[in-house]
């Protein structure tokens, strides 16, 4: 199941904002609850959301839309942790200024470490509350708007 915002209607309240002053959030998973639980939250929250399930659809979503932030699980189907790692280094290369968010069901402190050394601005360990995306997000938000406050000054 994958589920892109440019081919399907918003499920929130927000359809009438100008889709243009709404942050864009990306979330990579493999569950597709999770993808269906967290775009309803989001997206309910002011965000315009794409959801995917895999790298390929990733990569694809980060060549096509700039992001405020990326949400990825560590580990998608079938991988070995390398995915979720992926998703990281290809939004550092492709747009460095986006937020990422990283959760996973497997911690090891090597996974850990890389997450960190990618920059991620949060690293989670599933199950977690949906709510704690959010605050997350809310928390990122509020840093990129002060940083902007002190660069007009």
């Amino acid at each position: 199941m994958t589920e892109n915002n440019a081919r399907q209607p918003s499920l929130s309240g927000n359809a009438g904002r100008d889709a243009a002053e709404q942050p864009r959030v990306l979330i990579v998973d493999d569950e597709a609850a999770i993808l269906f639980a967290y775009r309803r939250l989001i997206e309910g929250s002011g965000y315009v959301v794409d959801a995917c399930e895999t790298l390929v659809e990733a990569v694809e979503h980060i060549m096509t839309y700039p992001y405020f932030a990326v949400i990825t699980d560590l580990r998608l189907t079938g991988s070995d942790a390398a995915d979720g790692l992926a998703v990281l280094t290809y939004v550092r290369a492709r747009q460095p200024g986006a937020k990422v968010i990283v959760m996973t069901g497997h911690d090891g402190e090597e996974t850990t470490r890389a997450a960190r050394a990618l920059d991620a601005s949060f690293y989670f360990k599933k199950p977690l509350e949906p709510s704690v995306i959010l605050e997350a997000l809310r928390h990122l938000r509020e840093d990129e708007k002060a940083g902007d406050q002190r660069v007009a000054a």
